[in-house]
């Protein structure tokens, strides 16, 4: 202090542990206060651990400059420009920042766990200039990546993703001093390629398989022998007929094959019947590198029967760089979280059906960086939510292109997609229409976001929803718009900003 400080003489003062001299005073504490008045002003102040110090003038000759409240919270900030996923621990709690701007964490892709040993951890993915955010307590433990296409912000402050350790509690927190651009937080890697195949980094060499299959024995033998952990590989040349097939790949499995490597299109897994789930998923599954091939191509009305590829009946599925195809229902139906990526979804084109995505009632999946064309629906909702972001959805078109149905769903975030289908080839009206980019049946509970979208449908949505009419963004059921919000999205085939859209 600057003059004088005295201990307060109540009981929430340790009197044994604390030395205080005329402008000084050393101590420590566990659970309970420690208070003190003093004259003048704080001139440094230190601490260890973790506490909470407020100050409260009581004098009149107290300095304006007073510290005010102090915290052991830190600030931690992950962005990459590219995409990147990453993994730190804390001795402290964590807590996810959901109002920080570009650099505001998911509510379904980022995760925060307390560990067993009393640290936490948190993990997650972001990317395409925009980034995660989290306070926590106590010290950084360990980051990984150490390297790659990411910024690291400790309070504010650019550092190497390797300098782990203490966070200084007095650091300068400025949330938005850094340099970061551009949007939302994404996943998976290689944004640029989007469909995924040849460029696509992030793939399975059979080198790394566990067991390889090229008939349907093979594969049936190897899933059910497989465990978590397990590399189940369909070879690059294999054809394999599953029938009326359900097969089911067990939990931390992943099937593999080698789409992508070399320009090699995958191996293919494909049906003629109609099975509900080709392949079932369960919790931990990743599917990557395959063809998924149903038994239809060209337009079917809703008396035939339909199928369904794969079902994520799981949590924590993922599938990514995969080409599917053909099925009356969906290439694949999510759970909760199922994590949809770099994957080429089309020609689904059932009456009724004919979805590249069904999220159904699943809550939060996330689906980027795909292409879709030729379905009747490239995602279909049916009462959850969902995540749709980085896609291209390519000409033709059947019908309205993202879909929730009644009554209207939970929470629908819909961003930084490009859709050039403007006509309908022929859903609900017979063709020759302008298309629905979006279309929300009904009310969301809680919002449907649609922002920062290319959408080719020039026509842009009306004052007030007016039923099945043909603007880039409708609500159907209602005749004023309820909690659906929609801004900064670019109605045309004129090219916008580059940062509305899918990254280019």
């Amino acid at each position: 202090m600057s003059d004088s400080i005295k201990k307060i003489n109540t009981s929430i003062a340790d009197t044994l542990s604390d030395s205080v001299s005329d402008t000084r005073v050393e101590g420590s504490i566990a659970d309970g206060v420690d208070a003190y008045e003093y004259t003048g002003h704080v001139v440094d102040f230190d601490f260890d651990g973790s506490a909470r110090v407020t100050t409260k003038p009581t004098l009149k000759d107290v300095s304006s400059d007073l510290v005010p409240e102090e915290t052991s919270k830190n600030k931690i900030e992950v962005v990459s420009d590219g995409s990147i996923k990453y993994e730190f621990t804390t001795s402290g709690k964590i807590t996810k920042l959901f109002e920080n701007g570009k650099k505001s964490a998911e509510e379904g892709n980022d995760s925060v766990t307390e560990n067993d040993d009393g640290t936490w951890s948190a993990s997650g993915f972001t990317g395409n200039g925009y980034g995660d955010g989290f306070e926590f307590e106590g010290e950084l433990k360990a980051f990984t990546p150490n390297s790659g296409d990411l910024k690291l912000l400790l309070n504010g402050k650019e550092v190497s993703p390797d300098d782990f350790g203490d966070v200084s509690s007095d650091s300068s927190s400025d949330s938005d001093s850094d340099s970061s651009s551009s949007s939302s937080s994404s996943s998976g890697s290689n944004e640029s390629h989007i469909g995924g195949g040849e460029g696509y980094s992030n793939v399975v060499p059979e080198s790394e398989a566990t067991t390889v299959a090229s008939s349907l024995s093979e594969l049936k033998s190897a899933l059910n022998g497989a465990s978590s952990g397990d590399i189940v590989y369909v070879a690059g040349d294999a054809e394999i007929n599953l029938g009326e097939s359900q097969l089911t790949v067990p939990s931390g499995v992943t099937l593999a094959s080698n789409r992508g490597i070399g320009g090699a299109k995958g191996g293919r897994l494909y049906t003629k019947g109609h099975p509900w789930g080709m392949l079932t998923l369960e919790s931990n599954v990743r599917v990557t590198g395959l063809r998924i091939a149903g038994p239809r191509w060209d337009w079917v009305d809703e008396t035939e029967t339909t199928e369904l590829g794969l079902d994520a009946s799981g949590s924590g599925v993922e599938i990514d760089n995969i080409e599917g195809y053909g099925w009356g229902y969906a290439v694949a139906r999510t759970a909760d979280d199922t994590h949809v990526h770099h994957c080429h979804l089309h020609h689904c084109s059932r009456m009724g059906h004919g979805y590249g995505i069904a999220t159904e009632g699943s809550d939060y999946p996330i689906i980027e960086y795909n292409r879709f064309e030729h379905n009747r629906h490239s995602v279909q909702g049916n009462g959850g939510g969902y995540e749709i972001r980085y896609n291209v959805v390519d000409v033709p078109g059947i019908s309205h292109v993202f879909d929730q149905h009644r009554p209207g769903g939970k929470t629908m975030k819909i961003h930084h997609n490009t859709v050039r289908v403007a006509k309908d080839k022929g859903g609900r009206d017979g063709g020759g229409g302008n298309a629905p980019a979006v279309a929300i049946r009904g009310t969301p509970s809680d919002v449907a976001e649609i922002h920062d979208n290319w959408f080719y449908n020039d026509k842009q949505p009306r004052s007030s929803p007016s039923g099945w009419t043909d603007e880039a963004i409708i609500q159907v059921h209602t005749d004023s718009w309820q909690n659906v919000e929609f801004n900064n999205n670019h109605y045309g085939s004129d090219e916008p900003a580059s940062d509305v859209g899918h990254p280019r």
